[in-house]
C-alpha cells in the first residue's frame, strides 16, 4: 500500500480508493468475502466493530478500551461465559489491536479520522464510490 491508494474526504474519512460507506447490515453481509483464510483472526473484530456501529455503520469517539471491554467482548463471549464476562485491555492488547485495524484500513473495510483526543471509524466495502 502507498498513500495515493487512501482517500481523504471532505469530512475528513480516510478510505481505501474505490471503498464506499455501508452500515452494518450490509457489511455483516458482505465483509467475508473480502477478508482471507488467512486473516481469519479479523472476523471476530469485524464482529465488535459491527455491534459498536450506529445505523450508518459509523463508530463515533472510539476509545479502544472501551470497545474492548464492551462490543468486543460481547462479540467473543460463548454460552459458557457468565453474562458479565469482559476480555481484558493491557498492553499486548493494544498493540496487536491497532495493527488489526489499521489491517482493515488497509483492506477497505475501515475509514478512519482523528478526531481531537479520539478516533472516529466507518464500516467501508471495497468497490465502489464511497
Amino acid at each position: 500500500m502507498n498513500p495515493d491508494d487512501i482517500v481523504t474526504d471532505k469530512d475528513r474519512w480516510g478510505y481505501l480508493k474505490g471503498a464506499r460507506f455501508v452500515g452494518p447490515d450490509e457489511w455483516d453481509q458482505h465483509r467475508s468475502k473480502h477478508i482471507d483464510r488467512r486473516r481469519l483472526f479479523l472476523e471476530p473484530l469485524a464482529e465488535g466493530l459491527s455491534l459498536a456501529a450506529d445505523k450508518k455503520g459509523r463508530i463515533l469517539d472510539f476509545w479502544p478500551n472501551r470497545f474492548y471491554e464492551g462490543p468486543m467482548s460481547d462479540a467473543m463471549r460463548d454460552e459458557d461465559d457468565p453474562e458479565s464476562w469482559k476480555l481484558t485491555y493491557d498492553r499486548f492488547t493494544a498493540m496487536t489491536f491497532s495493527v488489526f485495524m489499521f489491517e482493515l484500513v488497509e483492506s477497505g473495510l475501515l475509514a478512519t479520522r482523528g478526531n481531537g483526543d479520539s478516533v472516529d471509524y466507518r464500516l467501508c466495502l471495497p468497490g465502489g464510490g464511497a
